[in-house]
């Protein structure tokens, strides 16, 4: 028996080749589980969103069905729906805010525990860089390896550049103009 192919969105599973499972993956039943799949992780602001930039679906409103069911670019949402989309939006917007004022479990307010570790913060910078020039978000110390010449080369007078260690300045002063391997084509 040859090998086969699993959907996990249809829960089928089918002979693995190229026709069959491009047959699969474009076919309605697939493209509607799939985006039924994904639509359950959207929140209320994306679907009312999207919902906005549609025009209503006349086979929707006239019928009270389509055909296309979630595939059709037109909106299915009534005003009702909508109104009850915006409505949760908004009381969720509103849980945010009480939940950023609201006190935590030791019974201090988030904002203002915030605040105090922001002026913490600002102190102790200022105590380490009293002159005010640098600080450690601007600029990160730099820590440059020390190479050494293995005690086998040392024998030898005259070493060719690229066997001896290289200085910190070397280092520091390399301009790569991007990541990985470096080939003579590059250069």
């Amino acid at each position: 028996m040859g090998k086969r192919y699993y959907c996990d969105y249809c829960d089928k599973s089918f002979a693995d080749n190229p026709t069959s499972r491009k047959v699969h993956l474009t076919g309605n039943a697939h493209l509607s589980t799939r985006k039924a799949h994904y639509d359950a992780f959207r929140d209320e602001k994306e679907i009312l969103e999207d919902d906005r930039k549609k025009k209503p679906c006349r086979a929707f409103l006239s019928t009270g069905n389509c055909k296309f069911c979630d595939r059709c670019q037109f909106s299915h949402l009534t005003n009702e729906d909508r109104f009850h989309l915006s409505e949760v939006i908004r009381q969720k917007e509103e849980a945010a805010k009480v939940r950023l004022t609201q006190s935590d479990s030791y019974g201090e307010n988030v904002q203002d525990k915030l605040k105090d570790w922001l002026d913490q913060r600002n102190k102790k910078v200022k105590l380490e860089f009293p002159d005010g020039t640098s600080s450690p978000d601007t600029v990160r110390a730099i820590k440059v390896p020390e190479y050494k010449l293995a005690e086998c080369l040392t024998v030898f007078a005259n070493l060719p550049p690229s066997l001896l260690p290289p200085t910190k300045s070397a280092i520091l002063n390399t301009c790569s103009k991007r990541y990985g391997p470096i080939s003579f084509m590059d250069q």
